[in-house]
């Protein structure tokens, strides 16, 4: 007995490290503000220090199965995405079935797993024209760099992706945000990452032992940025060929509608040929809608100051709001550089600076606008639901009430498919609410199926902590993507003219949606949806891609400032 208790000693003593290694992991993945830190935190407290790997287990099962998360999935309320590159050897366990990075959450992996920046290295030694031109080659290495943020994810996956033939399980690679208007060099950039998936997935199938490693396709689909007319031949040609997309940068009824149908025709295309079909997405970006509302209405009312008191006195309260807000006094300088008082509003009331109307700060310019608290309370109010609103409408004109059926026989039509292949195509499709602010972004739009909420993660610790509050009662939200907008609140935010850009759509697809019975009447969603031609100046997708090539262009940098530095130190380099 003596032996064995030493034994277990020696045994405690080196796993220990191990569970601390791994809870420590946890907590990395943003900071420690996300749902694996939270759940970190809660198995510390219950091991209170014995590090056992059993007592871990048993924690983290116990953790687990009170998060909300795991009720939703089990319940099927609705599925689940990782809106991050990191946390998700965590959240499968709680039921996650989708992954969606972008440039600014590749360069955060980097940031927050310190092995990325190696193995970029290693693989930056294999060129030597990379390291001799790095400039010349910081899209070859930014695209692999984000690969490789994306190899443990697809690997987490894999086994599961294979069992459902990609009808979940997939991971969300985002194209080069330079060249989203550009539908051929869009095309042969998703195709050579989509091939680099598949070399590394056919050998790792082969490490799991598979009968036939490959025959799966990777489970890999390439986020598409609706910002120009381009994404709709972009999603056509990739779904043909048997490619599956995530549509991004859609913010309107009526991109998402289209792009949509894009798919749908895509996806015929390739069954007609013979290749399989697997689950694409339609994010939904509501949160940052919402932002932008909110801007141009914080804008519009600095413009009534100015009406009412003149610019002089309206400048000097966006100086005493940004002030408030704790603005550097860099960006408090510009107030001082030509534009109007609307457009220096906008940029001081951005939602990295203000994330909601409700704010001290801004309340305290209320007078001087003829505004009252209740007035902003119920604009804020409304403008928070406008994102959820949109993915409402489009979730509700494909898979609600009797819709589905509709569309089944519509592209029975359409296509020559049979009744199984039509009903293949329509449940590959899930829209993915996505940039959320608020826990109700998630609560308001749960469904199923063919709805995905995915999560960034400090959102969905926020839906966690939101599901502990008093009163709290989940059955409430079942289907809420079904429900209707509360009275008054479409008419109230259609006085916006870029809510009703979003919500509505055009005469042209509203006729489509008339003709296959998905709406009574022509005017039944209204009709001054954007156009095609209208979608790269709407202002949410402007704002967005210049976000993400600014994030694109840091982190191709990144990977350029890597390469010298392997060529200096003359690694594999030129001799």
């Amino acid at each position: 007995m003596r032996g064995l208790g030493a034994l277990e000693e020696r045994y405690a003593s080196c796993a220990g490290p191990v569970v601390e290694s791994f809870l420590n992991g946890m907590e990395s993945v943003n900071g420690g503000d996300s749902l694996p830190g939270y759940l970190a935190e809660k198995i510390r407290d219950q091991l209170a220090g014995a590090m056992s790997p059993s007592g871990f287990i048993r924690a983290f099962e116990d953790v687990a199965r009170k998060i909300v998360y795991w009720r939703m999935v089990e319940e099927r309320y609705c599925k689940f995405g990782n809106d991050y590159a990191r946390g998700l050897e965590v959240l499968r366990h709680l039921g996650f079935c989708q992954v969606s990075t972008n440039p600014v959450l590749a360069a955060r992996a980097f940031d927050e797993d310190p092995s990325l920046r190696r193995q970029l290295a290693d693989e930056i030694e294999k060129h030597e024209d990379w390291m001799r031109d790095p400039e010349g080659h910081r899209d070859e290495m930014a695209l692999s760099a984000t690969l490789m943020a994306l190899w443990p994810n697809l690997e987490v996956f894999r086994p599961l992706a294979v069992r459902a033939r990609n009808f979940d399980y997939m991971i969300s690679f985002q194209l080069n945000p330079n060249i989203a208007n550009d539908a051929d060099a869009s095309i042969e950039d998703a195709k050579r990452a989509y091939n680099l998936a598949a070399e590394h997935l056919t050998e790792y199938d082969q490490r799991l032992g598979l009968t036939n490693p490959g025959e799966v396709p990777p489970n890999i689909v390439l986020k598409v940025a609706g910002s120009s007319a381009a994404a709709r031949r972009i999603t056509f040609e990739l779904n043909a060929a048997g490619i599956g997309t995530n549509n991004t940068v859609v913010y309107t009824v009526g991109q998402e509608v289209q792009l949509i149908l894009d798919s749908f025709e895509g996806k015929a295309r390739a069954i007609r040929s013979g290749r399989p079909i697997t689950r694409t997405y339609e994010t939904n970006m509501g949160g940052r809608l919402v932002s932008h509302l909110r801007e141009v209405e914080a804008a519009r009312i600095f413009k009534k100051i100015q009406t009412a008191h003149g610019e002089v006195r309206a400048l000097d309260l966006l100086r005493r709001l940004a002030k408030d807000l704790g603005i550097g006094v860099e960006s408090a300088a510009s107030l001082d550089e030509p534009g109007s008082v609307e457009m220096k509003a906008e940029k001081v009331c951005s939602f990295s600076n203000l994330k909601s109307l409700m704010h001290p700060a801004f309340l305290g310019i209320l007078e001087m606008a003829d505004l009252s608290r209740g007035e902003i309370e119920q604009l804020e109010s409304d403008l928070r639901k406008a994102g959820t609103l949109v993915a409402r409408r489009v979730y509700q004109t494909f898979f609600g009430q009797e819709n589905g059926a509709r569309w089944i026989g519509y592209l029975r039509r359409q296509y020559s498919l049979t009744q199984a292949q039509a009903k293949s195509i329509l449940e590959s499709v899930d829209v993915l609410p996505a940039s959320k602010r608020i826990p109700e972004d998630t609560y308001d739009t749960l469904g199923y199926p063919n709805m995905c909420n995915t999560e960034f993660p400090n959102h969905a610790r926020a839906v966690q902590i939101f599901a502990e509050s008093k009163g709290f009662d989940l059955r409430r939200f079942m289907k809420a993507i079904d429900d209707s907008a509360e009275a008054g609140l479409v008419e109230r935010l259609s006085k916006m003219e870029d809510f009703v850009r979003s919500y509505e759509i055009t005469s042209d697809l509203a006729k489509l949606l008339v003709v296959m019975g998905a709406i009574p009447t022509a005017a039944a969603y209204g009709l001054g949806g954007i156009r095609e031609e209208q979608w790269p100046s709407f202002g949410p997708v402007l704002k967005t891609m210049g976000e993400f090539r600014a994030a694109y262009e840091r982190f191709a940098s990144r990977c350029a400032t890597v390469a010298r530095e392997q060529k200096k130190i003359g690694r594999g380099g030129p001799r």
